[in-house]
């Protein structure tokens, strides 16, 4: 998990001349949560035509689990949460007050009523229809938001519709035996990706100055990477040393970290757990233990992850 110090706005704001960001971070204002979203960046496609000149397209299969009820439960236990959820505590305790537990109280969580609506999918700024034939949003008991289908099932997967029909200024979703033979699309395959370069952090700069009390270490995750990281002084982290934090600034945070990293263990419920089904587990791989003195106030940062070997 990972987010933007606050005070990095205020320096992109500065260095882009846009004064328009600042004071817009969660340390300023509240934040407006809209309606949830499920964001895909860019879905490649393979353009044809038949004899008749119409175009067909085919994108890769995106696949959703199914229950035996031909539902996909995809939100629940949505929960908006005020400042006295955890906020006061926590100020209270940075300021002198008592230790916070770090849960999360219920006399600040309010669970909203979800709505929903038929999604609009459109592919190069045309309007895609008949999606809404093979599933559509819903509602169900409990809360909870999620897809209901009526068509497209394969097994324990329920199948977004990959093939496409043009019509003047929309697309058509059809199944694969409405496909001409003609546009060679149902044996067209999309590549798989290749192994790409190592993702590095430079070896020089804030890395290095003050840089890392103890490392490399390297562990394999269950993706097929390979990662490698140090353990660093929570304030000495190269995130914090682009600012030109006081000593005793940096000495006041560091030392509150080290509370937190003393008083809140790892096997701690902070929000609720869920009120049906059970959270997705980590990569136990990702969950590293740190050099002995180092249990509290140091935290792990990767400085490289590149596609193991075997």
């Amino acid at each position: 998990m990972a987010y933007y110090i606050p005070e990095t706005w205020s320096k992109i704001g500065k260095l882009f001349n846009y004064p328009f960001i600042y004071g817009r971070g969660l340390d300023a204002r509240p934040g407006d949560m809209g309606g949830g979203a499920m964001e895909i960046n860019t879905v490649p496609c393979f353009e044809s035509q038949d004899e008749n000149g119409v175009t067909y397209s085919k994108i890769p299969q995106l696949q959703f689990p199914v229950d035996d009820q031909d539902r996909t439960l995809l939100v629940q236990d949505v929960t908006y949460y005020s400042k006295s959820a955890l906020y006061d505590s926590f100020k209270a305790w940075r300021d002198g007050g008592p230790i916070c537990s770090g849960k999360f109280d219920e006399k600040g969580a309010w669970r909203s009523e979800l709505k929903t609506s038929t999604t609009r999918y459109d592919q190069a700024g045309k309007k895609i229809t008949g999606v809404e034939k093979v599933f559509d949003n819903k509602i169900y008991e409990n809360n909870i938001w999620g897809l209901e289908w009526f068509d497209g099932k394969a097994g324990d997967y329920g199948l977004f519709p990959r093939y496409f029909r043009h019509e003047s200024d929309r697309l058509v979703a059809i199944s694969a035996s409405q496909v001409p033979p003609r546009t060679n699309l149902l044996k067209k395959e999309f590549k798989h990706a290749n192994p790409g370069e190592p993702f590095t952090s430079p070896a020089k700069g804030v890395w290095t100055n003050p840089g890392p009390a103890a490392g490399p270490f390297k562990v394999k995750l269950t993706d097929g990477s390979l990662v490698t990281y140090y353990w660093y002084r929570f304030i000495d982290q190269p995130s914090f040393q682009q600012y030109d934090w006081s000593e005793t600034k940096k000495a006041k945070l560091q030392s509150f970290v080290e509370k937190i990293h003393a008083s809140w263990p790892i096997d701690r419920d902070y929000m609720a757990p869920p009120t049906m089904g059970e959270l997705v587990t980590l990569d136990p791989a990702l969950l590293v233990n740190p050099p002995k003195g180092m249990e509290v106030g140091y935290v792990p940062i990767v400085t490289r992850q590149e596609a193991a070997t075997n």
